[in-house]
């Protein structure tokens, strides 16, 4: 024991036994037209006398270390056939059997084998069902849309002017990509590149998420990486890097509902209304045809044992999605997993408008919105991670990530949840509210004498927090621990405060070499794609890793090309359900609601009796 505590980390995990073992998938399957394939855990018994048990035991203690006394086998039924008897033809006793016998042959040491699923000729041609055939009508009517809507459109046909060629022609809708839409608020266009690169990181984040649960040729590799002091300020970039859309969100609602004000003093509880249908139009049409995708071709995307382990739920929780509220409900079998940040976000915007409202009915209720806002941002983080006993953000714990990270607990408690994540949405409301009152006094960076000073102590106390991360317990603790809460609320709040100081300084220094960069014409067009790339996403990396039958290599020449091609898909996917779904929906829907938007402005201007209104106006707007 002394002596296995005495070697080097290299010496002992060369000396365990091999973490996946998997007969070659594709040689079975084509040497075997009959083929049976399982995919085994075997459980190592204990056993205090073996010295390889020892090491076992000791390398796998460490929780940033794959835990070696559970194995993982890929079985072809070939290679069990001459251990068996008469009375082992059972497929799945066989496969136990021959795993048993493979584990001890090769470690002289006991085992208990469970079956995680099987694979076979039979199993992997699925036949084709209903919502198969409704996915393949609606692409169809879609597609036949488009090529007819396209032909008219450049063939100058008399039908050209209909609402449907204008909405479904190709040559209109990339004309409308490649058009740079003017907007009342030039000094935010660097938003849309902010959005466009936050986008780009996360699909970069997520195409490396599955490497962690596919079987490895050499996952000591990736140990080490966990134990890498740069990880930890690592995996917090991967968790929080989605705060910055949350923050754009509430400025963008924030600025937007004050233009409204100021040109409609008059207050009208329709609004909220208004704003949800409008918000709803222009995200459910490509949002159920993703998940209508999800729910029938989807399962089709396999090939191997591998891909089982990459399951969706859309089939039963598709409704969740459409609700919005799949952060809520059946949260570890989710439909599109990447998609809660949907929900959070579509909860946070009837949370903001409402706040918003209240405001416009009573703006002296500013100062006081805005001190519960920030208190709520602080206060609520930290009564979840230590009412729950979570970690202070999430821990790259390998006997947890293996499995399954929409089933940790932080996961499910604070990471996808509204409350959790209202304090980020908050501090860019807050943002937003200040923008627009120094907007409308003409004010720029150069006028806040303080400012600067502000940005500075924002952007050290970001470094900070997220520095701190290399001090956090490698294991859970199990206890409360008050401290770890306070500080995992105060990290969260640091990406807020951020990118709020950012975006400011951004939204007044129009001269800014990076916020030239990011309202270059390439991002304004390359924004217009980043909710569809955002929705298809999940197909996309999942689809791919579906596909990979065998063990890799975790490495960069794998990184790079896994990531090119989920990169280079995505946007290809993102890029037609723009052109063919999401652009001519909002083309379809655009003259019903400016029609009902013109309605219910002259509404306004024939009840408008007064200017009583207008001081309110002022006070929200400075």
């Amino acid at each position: 024991c002394e002596e296995t505590q005495t070697s080097t980390p290299k010496e002992l995990w060369r000396s365990l036994p091999k973490l996946y073992d998997y007969d070659d998938y594709d040689e079975c399957k084509l040497r075997n037209p009959g083929y049976f394939y399982c995919v085994v855990k075997a459980h190592i018994v204990e056993n205090a006398s073996s010295e390889l048990w020892q090491r076992i035991s000791y390398y796998s203690s460490d929780p940033r270390h794959y835990r070696r006394d559970i194995l993982e086998l890929g079985v072809c039924l070939d290679q069990c056939t001459s251990n068996a008897t008469e009375e082992q033809r059972n497929l799945t006793e066989l496969m136990k059997r021959c795993t048993e016998h493979r584990v001890w042959n090769l470690y002289q040491l006991n085992s208990t084998a469970l079956i995680l699923n099987c694979v076979s000729d039979e199993k992997l041609d699925r036949s084709s069902d209903p919502l198969d055939r409704v996915f393949n009508w609606v692409a169809l009517a879609i597609l036949s849309l488009v090529i007819m809507s396209t032909i008219f459109d450049v063939k100058e046909h008399t039908f050209k002017e209909s609402l449907i060629i204008r909405s479904f022609s190709l040559a209109q809708n990339l004309k409308k990509l490649g058009s740079l839409n003017a907007r009342s608020r030039q000094d935010l266009l660097f938003l849309d590149g902010a959005r466009v690169l936050t986008m780009l990181v996360i699909l970069l984040c997520h195409a490396s998420i599955p490497m962690i649960r596919n079987p490895l040729k050499n996952p000591e590799q990736l140990e080490q990486q966990f134990e890498s002091w740069w990880f930890p300020i690592a995996m917090a970039g991967n968790t929080y890097t989605v705060q910055l859309f949350f923050v754009i969100g509430g400025v963008v609602l924030a600025v937007n509902f004050l233009d409204h004000v100021k040109t409609h003093p008059q207050f009208q509880l329709a609004y909220l209304l208004d704003r949800i249908v409008n918000r709803l139009i222009r995200i459910v049409p490509v949002y159920a045809f993703v998940i209508l995708f999800q729910a029938s071709w989807y399962r089709s995307l396999k090939d191997g044992p591998i891909a089982d382990r990459y399951k969706d739920h859309c089939q039963e929780n598709w409704w969740t999605n459409l609700l919005f509220v799949n952060n809520y409900i059946n949260t570890s079998e989710p439909c599109s997993q990447f998609t809660w940040y949907l929900g959070a976000d579509f909860q946070l915007f009837l949370v903001g408008t409402s706040i918003m409202m209240v405001l416009w009915r009573s703006p002296k209720l500013l100062n006081k919105v805005i001190t519960v806002m920030v208190a709520f941002a602080l206060i609520v983080p930290t009564a979840f991670i230590y009412i729950y006993k979570l970690d202070a953000t999430v821990m790259m714990i390998v006997r947890f990530v293996t499995e399954e990270i929409r089933t940790l607990e932080y996961y499910l408690r604070v990471y996808v949840t509204f409350e959790s994540n209202a304090g980020n949405y908050f501090f860019g409301m807050i943002v937003g509210i200040v923008y627009h009152r120094l907007s409308e006094k003409a004010k720029k960076m150069q006028d806040l004498k303080g400012f600067k000073l502000i940005l500075l102590a924002a952007t050290a106390f970001f470094l900070a927090m997220n520095g701190l991360t290399v001090l956090l317990p490698r294991d859970q603790l199990p206890e409360r621990s008050l401290q770890l809460a306070i500080f995992g609320s105060l990290l969260k709040c640091s990406w807020g405060l951020l990118v709020s100081c950012l975006v400011l300084y951004l939204a007044l220094s129009p001269n800014c070499l990076f916020g030239s960069f990011l309202q270059h014409p390439s991002m304004l067009v390359a924004s217009k794609l980043s909710y569809c790339v955002y929705v298809v996403q999940y197909t996309v990396v999942y689809g791919i890793y579906r596909n990979v039958t065998t063990p890799l290599m975790n490495g960069g020449f794998n990184t790079v090309l896994f990531t090119s091609a989920i990169l280079f898909l995505a946007i290809f996917a993102g890029l037609l359900l723009h052109l063919c779904v999401e652009v001519p929906c909002m083309t379809l829907l655009k003259p019903a609601l400016e029609l009902k938007s013109s309605k219910a402005n002259l509404t306004i201007q024939r009840n408008k009796k007064s200017e009583k209104q207008l001081p309110r106006t002022k006070v929200l707007n400075g």
